[in-house]
Formats: C-alpha cells, sequence, structure tokens
C-alpha cells in the first residue's frame, strides 16, 4: 500500500509539473484538440479550390496540319476552356517552355487514312510536370473520342449498319462494399497514423521533463535520495507519461471524429462530385460508424501501443544531460514508427501473415485497418494486443533496469 501511495504521489507531481509548462500542454493537449479540425478541413477545403481551379483553366493548344483534320480540330475547340494558339518555331521547345499546355501533331495522311478506314495516329506533346498539360490532354481526348464517335457513325451510316452491332455486351458495375465498409477503408489510411503520431508526441515532453528535464534543473538527485523505492519512481513516472500520451491520442480522435462528421464528409463529398463533373466518374460518399467492440478493441490496442511508447520514450530520454539533448535523441524514433504506416497504406492488397501482427507498430496499424473495415479475425487481435502487453511490459522492464543505474542516471 506504501509503494502504490508513492506511485501515486509521483505520477501527481508530473502532471501538476506538465500542466504547469505551457510548451507541454501546448503540444499534447491544445495542439490534437485544434490541429486534426484545421487539418482536415484545410486539406477537404484545398482540394476542392485545386479542383475547381483545375476546371476553370484555360489551356493552350496548337495544331500542326491542322487543314488535314478540320473536324477533329472543330471536335477539339468545342471543348471547354480551350485556347487555340498559332505557333511558329518547334512545338516541342514551346512545350517545355510552357508557351502552349500542348500540341497536336496530325500526320500529313491523315485525311487519306480515314477515309480510307486505316488506323491513325496523333502525337500529342506536353510537359508532364506542368499541371495545365495534363487538364490539357484530358480535354483533347475528350475531343478526340467526340471525333471518333463522328466518323464511326458516318460509316456505320455509309454501311447501313446499326451502331449497337458494337456493343453486344456491356457491363455494369455494381459495388457490393457497404458505404460502412468504404468509410473504414478511408478512415484506414489516416487513423492508424494519428494514433501512432500521437502516442509519440502526446508523452514526449513529459518523459524528456521527468528525466533529462529532472537532471537540468538537478532535482532528480534530490528525488532518488528519498526513501522511495527506483521501482516506484520509474512507475509513477511511467504512468504520468502514459496518462499524457493517452489523453493526447483520445483528444486528436475526438477531433478528428468532429472534423470528419461535421465538415470532412461534406468538404470531401463535394470535392468527389467536382472531380466526378470533369471526369464522369461517380463521386465517393465518405460515412463511418464504429460498432462498440470496434472501440474496445481499438483502446486496448491503443492504450497498450501507448504504455510500449511511454516506456521508452523515458528510457531514451534518461540518456540525455538536458532538454535539448533528448529531443535530437528522440527524433530519429519519428522515422523508426512513421515507416510502417506508410509501409502498410502504400502496398496494394497486403495480405498480411499472422506473425505480421507480432511486430511492434506494425501489428497496431493492421489491426485498426482490419476492424475499420469490420473485420474481427480473434487470431489477429490476441497476437497484436498480446504482442503488445509483453513489448509494454519489457519496454517498463528495460526503464526500470535504466533508472537503476547510477552511471546513466548522473553521468558527465
Amino acid at each position: 500500500m506504501k509503494g502504490f501511495n508513492q506511485i501515486i504521489t509521483i505520477w501527481k507531481k508530473e502532471l501538476k509539473d506538465t500542466i504547469r509548462d505551457k510548451r507541454t500542454l501546448m503540444s499534447s493537449i491544445i495542439l490534437p484538440l485544434v490541429l486534426m479540425p484545421l487539418l482536415i478541413i484545410g486539406i477537404g477545403k484545398f482540394a476542392v479550390y485545386e479542383m475547381q481551379r483545375s476546371q476553370e483553366q484555360v489551356v493552350k493548344i496548337t495544331f500542326i496540319n491542322e487543314t488535314q483534320a478540320p473536324e477533329l480540330v472543330d471536335a477539339i475547340k468545342k471543348q471547354d476552356k480551350i485556347e487555340i494558339v498559332k505557333l511558329e518555331g518547334d512545338v516541342k521547345e514551346a512545350a517545355r517552355n510552357d508557351k502552349i499546355d500542348a500540341g497536336i501533331i496530325i500526320p500529313s495522311d491523315f485525311k487519306t487514312s480515314v477515309e480510307k478506314q486505316n488506323p491513325v495516329q496523333l502525337q500529342v506533346l506536353g510537359d508532364s510536370t506542368n499541371d495545365k498539360a495534363n487538364v490539357a490532354f484530358s480535354r483533347i481526348m475528350a475531343g478526340l473520342t467526340a471525333y471518333n464517335n463522328q466518323v464511326l457513325q458516318t460509316r456505320f451510316t455509309e454501311q447501313k449498319i446499326n451502331p449497337t452491332v458494337l456493343a453486344s455486351v456491356t457491363a455494369v458495375k455494381e459495388d457490393v462494399s457497404t458505404e460502412k465498409e468504404r468509410g473504414g477503408f478511408g478512415l484506414g489510411f489516416i487513423l492508424p497514423l494519428f494514433i501512432v503520431m500521437w502516442s509519440i508526441i502526446g508523452g514526449q515532453y513529459t518523459a524528456i521533463d521527468a528525466s533529462a528535464g529532472e537532471k537540468e534543473r538537478k532535482t532528480l538527485e534530490a528525488l532518488i535520495l528519498t526513501p522511495v523505492r527506483r521501482l516506484n519512481i520509474v512507475f509513477g513516472k511511467f504512468l504520468a507519461v502514459s496518462t499524457v500520451a493517452l489523453l493526447s491520442v483520445v483528444i486528436s480522435l475526438v477531433s478528428l471524429y468532429i472534423g470528419l462528421k461535421f465538415s470532412g464528409s461534406s468538404i470531401y463529398n463535394q470535392a468527389s462530385q467536382t472531380a466526378a463533373a470533369g471526369t464522369g466518374s461517380e463521386s465517393l460518399n465518405i460515412a463511418f460508424s464504429l460498432e462498440p467492440k470496434a472501440i474496445i478493441i481499438l483502446l486496448a490496442a491503443s492504450l497498450f501501443l501507448v504504455f510500449m511508447f511511454s516506456a521508452i520514450l523515458l528510457s531514451i530520454s534518461i540518456f540525455a544531460k538536458s532538454y535539448k539533448e533528448a529531443q535530437s535523441y528522440i527524433g530519429p524514433a519519428y522515422l523508426i514508427v512513421i515507416l510502417p504506416t506508410v509501409f502498410v497504406n502504400t502496398l496494394p492488397g497486403l495480405k498480411p501473415a499472422l506473425w505480421f501482427f507480432a511486430l511492434p507498430v506494425m501489428n497496431a496499424i493492421l489491426l485498426y485497418k482490419e476492424v475499420l473495415m469490420g473485420t474481427y479475425d480473434w487470431g489477429h487481435i490476441l497476437v497484436t494486443v498480446g504482442s503488445l502487453i509483453v513489448y509494454s511490459l519489457a519496454a517498463i522492464f528495460a526503464a526500470a533496469k535504466i533508472y537503476s543505474k547510477e552511471g546513466i542516471l548522473f553521468r558527465d
């Protein structure tokens, strides 16, 4: 009971120091509370703006040998926001220097080839690093499609053929995924990243202040000389770091939910509809909901992920002699943690084997994605949670061992 009271006392003391430290309060509490909605709304509005801007851009196009294909030129001219430029000089050089957005070279035998019903290939020149060149290409392709339909219609009429002869078999695409699954799939790209990121950022400054900060303030010696077991000291500090980190994760998730639910969905739907208007594709509705068991599983995995990171941060920070030095030690940890998130999100159709769910960090990310999609593989869940518990205990044990080394605590 005495040991428990000592742990609670140290825990309260570290939390008070965290609340008093404006730097820690800003990074762990206020930043995730404000950043998530702003980030979601900002990205969504920027996407809508960029899509609308691309639709409104006037692209400059030039033709070479345009007299060979007047119908084709007219079909392309009918597309919206196209300016035909008369060019003198090299068309490739003009495209490189952004004098034009696209150049169309029409073969000299174009008219003859079309009349003989031979295939014809146009050469479209553009700089792929120029956004307007990509817009120009899409409008050229739309005009070319209209021209091809016109040519086919003429040929069918001349030969008295029903145009439907080319459409003997058609396909209608039907998405069998539910709206919830589509929402979970989209959420699976951003939610794991935020949980992992704030599991580290949230507890970082508390961990540094509770170790390197105490060294810098010369208060660690006084704490070590008190009649409190080292393990209780470590555990009290560990609980303080974990509390702040977990609070940061919860706040960031609540902010993320608010941003998506009340503003993000409408913004992203608007962006999807804008894209659909330009491409003819369907718009994508973003909607999601979490079942109670999904929330419990996500919280359990997040809890032990926070425990693991908190103990690791505390262990790393104690090696530093100052606050600034501890920050430089922790910096590379972000890269190690973010890489698995990027790896999982960028691999198409990844079907992870069971042993993947025993890898630290990656196991939590994979589990998040499965649960958000509505998949509950209890083998994966047990292996993930079990391995995270083992890693957490190992990290706490390592921190306790490090705190027992006088040469580390008071090294010059």
